[in-house]
């Protein structure tokens, strides 16, 4: 059986990819992820500052920080405008049926492997309960899905910041990657603005031996996967907005849309979950609350015989309480409080972060530690979902940044 349909098989695609031609500033064309700083104004204005009026992905996105303003429907579509021209000015050039080999350098100077392809959404579902191969690892809130269902219902072009995981605990296809690598066009190399380290991506092909060892070392990790549980790839970052490209394909199919239509896959990153370049980090809660309303509505639901859940103040900080337990039991019971007390909430990545953005308003951080990654599929096999943010992988400047594309005209255009 070739490559292609070996990975096509687990919902794996090797599309046509889009990368910025040589002329373009790097540095200025990749922007981290849409959903960080979503407290921290000051960082996107910097970022705005930075890019300017130059070709960047800041132009295709929409971040979380300016999803309330009333400019929206503008942004919305000064972001398509600018999807076509990029399209066709040149900013763009494409690599046939590829993949690219990822390796993300961090400020600490550990290194991050992941391998951007399609995923064929056809085998997704974030729903819990799904029976899907590829799933949600943690709660979709359907109110965050229409603002980027949106954007995406027309957009002609995605950049993603979605990391997919899978379970390689032997590193087999990093290892296969990295050996190959003197041998593999490299694409790009460029220092990431504000912090963000370094990335170099390198273009893999479904053509010769690479080919080959790819396809069946993936093949080997999905059944190894499968005999443990239910589902070979669960998402990582950006759980949203593939949930997002998931309705709008469903929307699309239900109209009529043909089988190889580009919106049926979604560009992504494969990072495996044992990768030691992927710490998996707790998402604090900063509530508009007093420390002593949390501490009171933590202790009135713990009962007699109930497991506990730790609540330690941070010394003499009036606004931060530590939640040792990090377990998934934790996190619920913080968003039951949110819900039940409807408290303004923000999900923050970083214990600084959270502490200032408590300072902020006058509210409470609540801090958890890590959550323990080779429990990761066990608990999402056994819950459905984790609940929702209930993990980050790596700090808020460790998030993927953006520079692929893939293209989502149809090909008639």
């Amino acid at each position: 059986m070739k490559p292609a349909a070996m990975l096509s098989r687990i919902g794996i695609v090797f599309s046509d990819v889009l990368i910025p031609a040589r002329e373009v500033n790097l540095k200025k064309w990749a922007v981290i992820a849409c959903d960080q700083f979503t407290s921290d104004s000051a960082y996107w204005d910097r970022v705005d500052h930075t890019v300017g009026e130059s070709p960047s992905t800041l132009h295709l996105i929409l971040p979380e920080i300016h999803l309330l303003r009333d400019s929206s429907n503008h942004q919305e579509a000064h972001i398509r405008r600018t999807m076509e021209t990029y399209l066709d000015d040149g900013t763009l050039k494409t690599l046939s049926d590829s993949g690219v080999f990822v390796r993300r350098t961090l400020q600490n100077g550990t290194i991050r492997r992941g391998l951007v392809v399609a995923l064929d959404l056809e085998k997704y579902d974030y729903h819990p309960g799904s029976e899907a191969i590829i799933r949600a690892s943690e709660e979709t809130i359907p109110d965050r899905l229409p603002p980027r269902a949106a954007i995406r219902r027309g957009a002609s072009l995605e950049t993603p910041h979605v990391l997919v995981l899978y379970q390689d605990q032997q590193d087999r296809l990093n290892r296969i990657l990295e050996n190959a690598t003197p041998k593999l066009n490299r694409l790009y190399q460029t220092a990431l603005m504000e912090g963000g380290g370094s990335v170099d991506g390198f273009q893999v092909t479904l053509s010769g031996s690479l080919a080959n060892s790819i396809a069946a070392t993936f093949e080997e990790i999905a059944h190894e996967t499968m005999e443990q549980y239910p589902f070979v790839f669960a998402t990582g970052d950006g759980n949203h907005s593939l949930a997002a490209a998931w309705s709008v394909w469903q929307e699309r199919k239900e109209l009529g849309a043909p089988v190889d239509d580009p919106y049926r896959f979604c560009l992504v990153e494969l990072v495996n979950v044992f990768d030691p370049g992927l710490p998996f980090h707790p998402i604090h809660r900063v509530v508009k609350a007093s420390r002593d309303t949390v501490v009171r509505y933590l202790e009135d639901r713990q009962g007699p015989g109930s497991e506990q859940v730790t609540v330690a103040a941070a010394g003499h900080e009036d606004q931060i309480l530590t939640l040792p337990d990090a377990g998934p039991m934790a996190v619920a019971l913080v968003d039951e409080m949110v819900d039940e007390l409807r408290l303004s909430v923000d999900y923050v990545h970083g214990d600084e972060e959270a502490r200032s953005a408590a300072e902020a308003i006058s509210g409470c951080a609540l801090l958890f530690t890590e959550f323990p990654r080779d429990q990761l599929y066990r608990t999402v096999a056994e819950r459905g979902t984790l609940p929702r943010k209930a993990f980050s992988l790596g700090e808020a400047r460790d998030k993927r940044y953006y520079l692929e594309c893939r293209s989502l005209r149809s090909a008639e255009k």
